[in-house]
């Protein structure tokens, strides 16, 4: 309203007025409001978004392997059922979140069971999904949530090892991959359920999602577990993991793996996808898996190897054999030397390939049994220190030894007129003769033959090694039935598994037989494991609870003289211990010759070679005279027994010399390291005597005694 004035009086109250605004004229208004307002934050977005963008993204809309996503969502292929597989009872529940800040796409897929309503790949569009306050998607796979959640809890049907805390995850690294296929969502997805199928798991559903500038991401369901995946298409890598649970293995699916995803870039025939995978157990499982032991420790978990694969494996009626091929760079060989030695030119990799070969490894049950690069050592180590302290063997009896390798070593012998070898599986034998040549051909000895189970000298019998020995050698009586009649052996060589896993080596009357069957100066050999750590406890209280049995078993079956020696380059991970039991006196004096009389014995005695190198890669005298004394951590460990053996209490000073008590054991580390076979601690008595008084004193008398 307005005010009045009344002349020069007091002004009188305003007078009111009214504005009247059309409906139309509102309208208007507000319409042109929002107009503007849209107008502004468009042009907002283009300066301050797009724009920008757009220029990030131009350098890559030239690639050939760049494509710019299309707004609409592509439909993958839902994941199928294979023959014979019913689909599992299964709740689906999600949360998706706005991803369109840093990916092109996201899609979804499941698995569908006959009769469910489709749900489509764009979850958006879902029957079953709704978003919640925050925007975020829930999506219950069926409306009947409840229902079939009730059933899963009451179904107690299908493998029991899957319902285990524990399973098996598969790594898999491929480079020089197809960068076209590395950012294709479709082809990507085809492959993962085509990996899927063919390893005969269980997809329930999958997810993706397509980056911005490029790469995929993607993840998948499994009833099993998991499987996931992400690229890099630029560097041309992929990076993937399944995980299952359950008993089935993950290693075989690996060729899958690499058939559907290592696909080569076209024209780059010099640089194929090349594979760097890891398998592992997880989890807590009730039972022990063979890819727990050496197989899993030593090749499959390991990831800095720069090559690995399987040559082989099967399953005999004994055992379960593997054979695996690695390159170990921090062993002095790399994939790149390999490469090139596997080409003609002229480089010195190329020249010399046997320098630059994988390592070759063979297990049994999971446990290393063998190797390439160490294959020699140890079995050179096996068989020729006890040969050559026996003057004149002839029959030679090897127990086990599948590879050929023991046969080929004892076949080096001129002496040697027969070997028989007893193994109890066969297959090993034909399995070791196809994919280990290098193990058992014996084309290179003089008048041998290519296989050495050809050789005319070579008894090959396929059976139970115990029972065969305790046929011809018991002391049971009955048991000598004429048709079993066998002569005694010169040398009896050990070389079955290893007596952590052996029930042979606590089985004294089995020793006793072994013993029967040895000629007056007859020698057993055996392989007794890796050898004793300076810092474990006693070995009778510890793992190698056996060793410290099949020791002490030797004195009472009745031979005379042990001794205990070790190998360092079996390539085993750590050194090898063997043992040498001998029945006479004659060789017990041989088996301290001289370094020099040693490497006589070794001229006159060996086969020459048909190549005319070195029929020997290690074995020679200042080898063997590096046997004599049995290693210190076997003396460390065998003074931790408990009562303290003798010998133990005896050690004078720091020199650490021992006295040879009077009722010193056939096995004693102690005695043998310390006391010469030329009068031993007699020798030490008197020096101390004449020169150092007070350490005479001190000596127990009936050392002293002994002594006089």
């Amino acid at each position: 309203m307005a005010p009045k004035s009344n002349g020069d009086g007091p002004i009188s109250a305003p007078v009111p007025y009214i504005v009247r605004v059309s409906k139309s004229f509102i309208y208007v208004s507000l319409l042109t409001s929002i107009l503007l307002a849209f107008t502004i934050g468009r042009a907002a977005r283009i300066i301050l978004i797009e724009g920008p963008r757009e220029a990030l993204l131009a350098p890559h809309d030239s690639s050939a392997m760049f494509v710019r996503p299309e707004h609409s969502k592509p439909r993958l292929p839902n994941p199928k059922l294979i023959e014979g597989k019913e689909v599992p009872k299964t709740l689906y529940t999600a949360k998706n979140f706005d991803s369109g800040a840093i990916g092109a796409s996201s899609s979804s897929a499941y698995l569908e069971r006959s009769g469910d309503l489709a749900v489509d790949a764009d979850t958006e569009n879902s029957p079953f999904c709704k978003a919640d306050k925050d925007g975020k998607q829930e999506c219950s796979r069926s409306a009947s949530g409840n229902a079939i959640e009730n059933k899963i809890a009451n179904d107690t049907n299908g493998d029991e090892d899957a319902h285990h805390p524990a399973g098996q995850h598969l790594l898999v690294d491929i480079k020089n991959v197809d960068g076209t296929f590395l950012n294709s969502e479709l082809r990507l997805a085809e492959a993962m359920i085509s990996v899927v199928n063919e390893s005969k798991l269980t997809l329930l559903s999958y997810h993706c999602h397509k980056l911005i500038p490029m790469g995929v991401s993607c993840v998948g369901v499994l009833l099993e577990s998991h499987i996931s995946f992400h690229t890099w298409p630029a560097e041309g890598v992929i990076t993937l993991d399944l995980f299952t649970c359950g008993s089935g293995e993950l290693v075989p699916v690996l060729p899958i793996v690499e058939r559907l995803f290592a696909v080569p870039i076209e024209g780059e025939e010099e640089d194929a996808p090349l594979t760097v995978w890891s398998h592992k157990l997880r989890g807590f499982s009730p039972t022990q898996s063979r890819l727990g032991d050496d197989l899993g420790k030593f090749v499959l978990e390991r990831t800095y190897m720069d090559f690995k694969v399987e040559v082989a494996s099967t399953i005999t009626k004994f055992q379960r054999i593997d054979i695996y091929d690695s390159i170990n760079a921090a062993q002095g060989r790399n994939y790149l030397s390999y490469t090139k030695s596997l080409t003609n030119d002229g480089s010195y990799e190329s020249l010399h390939p046997e320098l630059f070969l994988p390592e070759r490894e063979v297990y049994l049950d999971g446990v290393l049994q063998s190797t390439r690069h160490g294959n020699e050592a140890y079995h050179e180590a096996l068989v020729h220190p006890g040969a050559f302290a026996h003057p004149n063997p002839k029959r030679v009896a090897i127990i086990g030894g599948g590879e050929g390798a023991t046969l080929r070593e004892a076949l080096k012998h001129k002496s040697v007129e027969t070997v028989t070898m007893i193994e109890i599986d066969g297959a090993m034998v034909s399995f070791s003769r196809e994919h280990l040549p290098d193990w058992n051909t014996c084309s290179d000895i003089e008048g041998s033959a290519h296989w050495c189970g050809d050789d005319p000298r070579a008894i090959m019998r396929y059976e139970d090694g115990m029972a065969w020995f305790d046929d011809r050698f018991s002391d049971n009586e009955k048991k000598k039935a004429e048709k079993y009649e066998e002569d005694p052996f010169d040398i009896l060589i050990m070389d079955a598994l290893d007596p952590q896993d052996n029930i042979l080596y606590t089985n004294i009357a089995f020793i006793k037989t072994l013993y029967n069957s040895l000629s007056d100066d007859g020698i057993l050999v055996m392989q007794l494991g890796e050898s004793a750590h300076p810092d474990g406890p006693a070995e009778e209280i510890s793992t190698n609870s056996k060793r410290a049995f099949v020791l002490k078993a030797f004195e009472k079956v009745g031979f005379k003289s042990v001794s205990l020696y070790e190998e360092g380059n079996c390539k085993f991970r750590g050194p090898w211990s063997f043992a040498v039991a001998m029945k006479g006196d004659v060789t017990s004096a041989l088996w301290y010759r001289s370094a020099a009389e040693a490497d006589v014995a070794i001229r006159k005695r060996i086969r020459k070679t048909v190549s005319g190198k070195p029929a020997l890669k290690y074995f020679d005298g200042a080898l063997m005279e590096s046997y004599q004394n049995p290693p210190k951590s076997f003396e460390t460990v065998f003074c931790r027994a408990s009562p303290v053996p003798d010998s133990c209490k005896y050690l004078v000073g720091n020199e650490q010399i021992a006295i040879s008590a009077y009722n010193r054991k056939l096995y004693d580390p102690i005695v043998d390291r310390h006391s010469s076979r030329e009068g031993g601690i007699c020798d030490y008595v008197s020096y101390v005597m004449t020169r150092k008084k007070d350490r005479y004193d001190s000596l127990p008398e009936e050392v002293k005694a002994m002594c006089i």
